[in-house]
């Protein structure tokens, strides 16, 4: 059965579209509910292992964001002649800023800032839901787990070859999201906060009020394997483009 839902991944080049975001294929509805979240076993700011409750439900991308829909949302048919934007910092976005090229790569190479503008143009397509970056939270809920062996789940350090891969070509997890560890990590919507699960609150947290660094989940192309797992959290200023951090989509009703 997974070997038939990889083909389907990889041969449906519609389901990589920015249509397919628009009009839900590309997303699966996560009930609500309670986990543990963080490791005992992990780094220090994994832990402590804390109970977290996700109190709605809510969609998420079936697969990280590809450079197809990132340059259709960016070249912005609808907002005439004016075909890039600029970062609260000032600095243009090109609609393909990718190290690696392919329609269904993931895009990398997009700071958090600049995704903040790709989420404006989701959202000013489509005004019954609301386009936005999961959080911490909301992301372990959903990506982390997965048995068996990883390099049927991850393209990592190991296998592969020093580079991005189309999306959708390794196994998914139990959620049948596809990358949710390996290709490239994901940013997230939380700033960091290095003490956070100490204090985090039991209902839909969503990380600190303040700070310098946002987050990024899930390890990436270049991660040793044992870096690409759901507790692992790594962080970044939120202006930062770095070619191996791309991100997913969370969907909500308005």
């Amino acid at each position: 059965m997974l070997a038939v839902s990889r083909l389907g991944a990889q041969a449906d080049k519609a389901s990589h579209s920015l249509t397919a975001l628009l009009d839900g294929s590309d997303f699966v509805r996560i009930p609500a509910g309670e986990f543990e979240m963080g490791s005992a076993s992990g780094e220090p700011d994994e832990a402590p292992v804390h109970r977290v409750r996700i109190t709605r439900d809510f969609e998420i991308g079936k697969f990280e964001v590809t450079q197809a829909q990132w340059e259709t949302a960016m070249l912005d048919p609808h907002a005439g002649a004016g075909a890039l934007r600029k970062t609260p910092e000032g600095a243009a976005i090109g609609p393909d800023p990718s190290h690696f090229k392919g329609a269904a790569l993931p895009v990398e190479s997009v700071s958090w800032d600049d995704i903040q503008v790709f989420l404006a143009r989701l959202n000013a397509r489509d005004r019954e839901h609301v386009y936005r970056l999961p959080t911490e939270a909301e992301w372990e809920y959903c990506c982390r787990g997965g048995a068996g062996d990883q390099s049927a789940r991850a393209w990592f350090k190991d296998n592969a070859g020093g580079r991005t891969h189309p999306v959708g070509e390794k196994q998914p997890n139990a959620r049948g999201l596809y990358d949710t560890v390996g290709n490239v990590a994901e940013w997230v919507a939380d700033w960091y906060g290095q003490d956070y699960y100490a204090n985090s609150p039991v209902d839909d947290p969503r990380g600190p009020a303040t700070g310098s660094y946002r987050v990024f989940r899930g390890g990436c192309w270049l991660d040793p394997a044992k870096y690409c797992r759901g507790t692992a959290r790594n962080f970044e200023f939120p202006v930062s483009r770095l070619y191996n951090v791309g991100f997913r989509l969370v969907r909500t009703t308005g």
